[in-house]
């Protein structure tokens, strides 16, 4: 049993199959569901649990990242997800924010396939070519550091604007590319696992994601290409809107709230390994 629905308001196609479900944007044509899951090409440089890599598809280059499971579940349901929505959910979220001014990477498809009582899921979005995640271009470009830095901050200022809640935002998540002369940078947003729109942020709220990516510098600096400087992080913050009095304000304000969100892991770690030798 299979259907095909129209091109909803999101420019997306629903089709349906026998142990199969996929949403397809309409720019990609009638691509059958099968395409959707051939083999990948690799992508140099890729981040991400699940071997992300290219597909050419309709004409297009596209990156296709498979959804894989971490933490504790990972060793044990690894690629199996109890629902085909996940890969859907994120497909809209990147939608949304298209549709809301926000640099992301174009999103194109999203498939689910059943494997048992289980679905293995993937994503497909539009190849940013000459794109590098954020600590390695600015490894790669350090004449352009300082402008990738402020290129970022307004990515992110537009995205909390839109009214993005990301569960763990970090650098990995932007992807950087020189745009010509003068030191254009263009930024954009990639891997939007389990985030959400919903409406107009407060500043716990947005510092809550601040924090998140500075506590992620300070966990991965010494496997990270490049990490920001002092400089370059009130570069970003003021790519966020902040004037100079309000960059410094954050910068302390982050600071603190980085520092008790270090102590606190720290803690929680020294009792998980009570509790384990217990």
């Amino acid at each position: 049993m299979s259907g095909t629905g129209d091109a909803g308001s999101d420019g997306f196609v629903e089709t349906r199959q026998r142990g199969q479900v996929s949403w397809v944007h309409r720019d990609l044509g009638d691509v059958g569901a099968d395409a959707l899951w051939g083999p990948l090409a690799p992508l140099p440089g890729a981040k991400g649990r699940g071997g992300v890599g290219l597909l050419e598809l309709g004409g297009r280059t596209l990156v296709v990242r498979p959804y894989r499971r971490g933490g504790a579940l990972g060793s044990v349901l690894k690629d199996r997800y109890s629902s085909a929505q996940r890969a859907h959910q994120e497909l809209l979220v990147l939608a949304r924010l298209q549709q809301e001014g926000v640099p992301v990477v174009a999103p194109m498809a999203a498939a689910a396939r059943r494997s048992g009582a289980f679905w293995r899921l993937r994503l497909l979005t539009a190849f940013e070519a000459d794109a590098l995640p954020l600590p390695a271009f600015l490894a790669a470009h350090p004449e352009l550091r300082r402008f990738a830095a402020e290129a970022v901050g307004v990515v992110v200022r537009l995205a909390f604007a839109a009214g993005l809640r990301h569960p763990d935002l970090h650098l990995d998540n932007v992807l950087c590319r020189s745009a010509g002369d003068g030191g254009k940078v263009r930024a954009v947003l990639v891997d939007l696992d389990r985030a959400r729109v919903a409406g107009p942020l407060d500043e716990a709220a947005r510092d809550e994601m601040l924090v998140r990516m500075a506590r992620y510098v300070v966990r991965h600096r010494t496997r990270m290409a490049a990490a920001p400087s002092r400089a370059e992080t009130m570069r970003f913050l003021g790519g966020l809107g902040l004037d100079r009095a309000g960059r410094h304000a954050a910068w302390r304000r982050l600071a603190g709230a980085l520092h008790r969100s270090l102590r606190r892991r720290d803690w929680l770690r020294v009792q998980r390994g009570r509790s384990t030798s217990a």
